[in-house]
């Protein structure tokens, strides 16, 4: 009785967690709503395909690649999966729009406008190739602006996330931000210390649509950071993580 309780109980819990976020996992095409967070050159091949190959949606992170390299990355993705995945995008990048153009010509799905403002044409050049775009919001008033530039999605980044963050913490922009567009169809994913499951409910039952994640890929087996990198990440403390200006202090 005990065994067929349990398991009664998980469907329940499977079946609300579905409909949670099913507006994320259906407009990403995965069997889950989690995003792997681009993080520069751990978000390669490996990562990518191995977070797509288990339910995830996988992120490339374009970071400063040409688009020779970019073409070369997004290739060894598709050969290492069937599943769909997405490429981030700096948009101060110097040679945008031929990443753009790459994108286009290798069928990506999903695009993600980082490190600054899109411009509308951007924009509107890569859903024209049928390709879903999403950009960080880190303020209501850029969320409301780029719903009119006719986005796809938003990502609610707060200063817990690492890569181009800012003053406002995650939790503070979700309580925001996603009251705001609760009536509206477009999926909102939140992203910055998300950690645990049940972070990822809470934000759910918020009214987000699913929940990008770094950190905790970064140390996966999957992950091509060295051994010594993952150990930081794994021993350290919430107090270690300090947002800087720069690399280090050499």
């Amino acid at each position: 009785m005990y065994s067929y309780t349990l398991n009664v109980r998980n469907i329940i819990i499977m079946e609300k967690l579905d409909d949670l976020w099913k507006k994320g996992s259906d407009f990403l095409g995965s069997k889950f709503s989690i995003m792997g967070g681009a993080m520069s050159w751990v978000s390669e091949r490996n990562l990518v395909s191995a977070i797509s190959n288990v339910g995830g949606f996988g992120v490339i992170a374009c970071g400063a690649m040409s688009p020779e390299l970019l073409k070369k990355e997004i290739i060894g993705t598709q050969i290492l999966t069937s599943n769909p995945f997405g490429v981030n995008l700096i948009v101060m990048h110097p040679q945008l729009d031929a990443l753009v153009e790459v994108c286009i010509k290798t069928d990506v799905s999903h695009v993600v406008l980082a490190g600054g403002l899109p411009k509308k044409s951007i924009i509107q050049t890569i859903k024209n190739a049928g390709i879903k775009v999403l950009c960080f919001a880190p303020s209501l008033s850029l969320a409301k602006r780029l719903v009119k530039m006719e986005v796809d999605a938003l990502i609610i980044e707060g200063m817990e996330a690492g890569g181009h963050i800012g003053p406002v913490s995650t939790s503070v922009l979700a309580q925001e931000i996603l009251p705001y567009f609760h009536n509206e169809q477009i999926p909102i994913f939140v992203a910055g210390g998300i950690g645990r499951g049940e972070m990822i409910v809470s934000y759910l039952e918020m009214g987000a649509s699913g929940c990008q994640i770094g950190t905790l890929f970064v140390s996966t087996n999957e992950s091509i950071a060295h051994k010594n990198f993952k150990e930081i990440f794994i021993k350290s403390t919430a107090r270690d993580a300090v947002p800087s200006v720069q690399i280090s202090s050499k």
